[in-house]
């Protein structure tokens, strides 16, 4: 349910799996033993997601001698366990590797589009956070680890305390005309770009870690008008054309996911590769291969030694 590759393997990874605390646990095998249906019990905590099914497919036609092949596929099914068993019956799901983001839907991609994603000296975590709506004309809150490039540059400004710099609304703001609100200590977003002709590069690894999406407004205008919302298209547009700065909630919170996949399963058994842009592939299948599943990877703690 949970996966075999412990946390110590798993590189950047910030997503809480609530589905079997340890009480759970403990009703389920013993749910499982009354009923004698063991087997079924814990078949039953596998993923539900095609993604899922389809690797195990890919795996089941790939010779034995294939092992890197394999290797690859197993790794890429622990993975899907180390998510929810449910994401939802609607969420935005962003595959990193594979530079895409799609909305879901009961099953169904309902839209789905380019991203960029996080250069190598700046990588994008995993994530599960709520999308709670888009912040129209948004202000960029410069990082402070990329301060010094932009200290005192035009276009910049430091803000009311003075303790860092911001770039207001407008044609040269790095997040374009819009940004998701979701918020999450890695301050990782979705948002819209001031250079959106950088999406029909084939290595789309470009970012500061947050995700650029293409066609954002599209998604955000679905998603504002979804159940019963207010916000029209042409209130939205009217919102992007005023330049100013305003918070549209969206009716419900979208979970969104953003993950690591570096192979999908396609319908027919094969499989697509990605690029392993962040080298996460290695310490998670060593952990894979281990019988405490990386666990005695992680570093041990510091020891304080008491003043004599």
């Amino acid at each position: 349910a949970l996966g075999h590759v412990r946390k110590a393997a798993r590189i950047g990874w910030y997503i809480v799996d609530k589905d079997l605390d340890a009480a759970a646990q403990d009703m389920l095998l013993r749910n499982a033993l009354a009923s004698r249906r063991m087997a079924d019990t814990l078949n039953g905590l596998l993923p539900t997601h095609p993604q899922y099914a389809a690797l195990k497919a890919a795996l089941e036609m790939t010779p034995a001698t294939e092992t890197a092949k394999r290797d690859r596929i197993r790794l890429n099914m622990d993975r899907w366990r180390w998510l929810p068993r449910d994401l939802g019956p609607k969420y935005i799901i962003v595959n990193v590797p594979g530079f895409h983001a799609t909305l879901v839907e009961n099953g169904v991609n309902r839209w789905k589009h380019k991203a960029i994603a996080g250069a190598t000296k700046t990588p994008t975590p995993q994530l599960a956070v709520l999308a709670t709506g888009v912040m129209i004309n948004p202000w960029w809150e410069v990082p402070p680890s990329i301060t010094r490039e932009v200290a005192g540059k035009p276009g910049y400004v430091k803000s009311s305390d003075g303790s860092r710099w911001r770039q207001p609304p407008g044609p040269r703001n790095a997040l374009g005309q819009m940004k998701f609100v979701m918020y999450n200590p890695q301050n990782i977003y979705l948002h819209d770009t001031n250079a959106r002709s950088r999406f029909s590069s084939r290595m789309r690894a470009l970012s500061h870690g947050c995700i650029r999406t293409e066609n954002i407004h599209d998604l955000a205008m679905e998603l504002l008008a979804d159940d019963g919302g207010q916000w029209t298209p042409d209130k939205v547009q009217a919102q992007i054309a005023s330049g100013k700065t305003k918070q549209l909630n969206f009716v419900n919170p979208v979970p969104v996911y953003i993950v690591y996949f570096s192979a999908a399963g396609l319908n027919d058994g094969s499989i697509v590769d990605y690029q392993d842009l962040y080298g996460r592939d290695g310490k998670a299948l060593a952990a894979l291969k281990l019988k405490d599943g990386g666990a005695s990877l992680a570093k041990p703690k510091a020891t304080k030694v008491a003043a004599k």
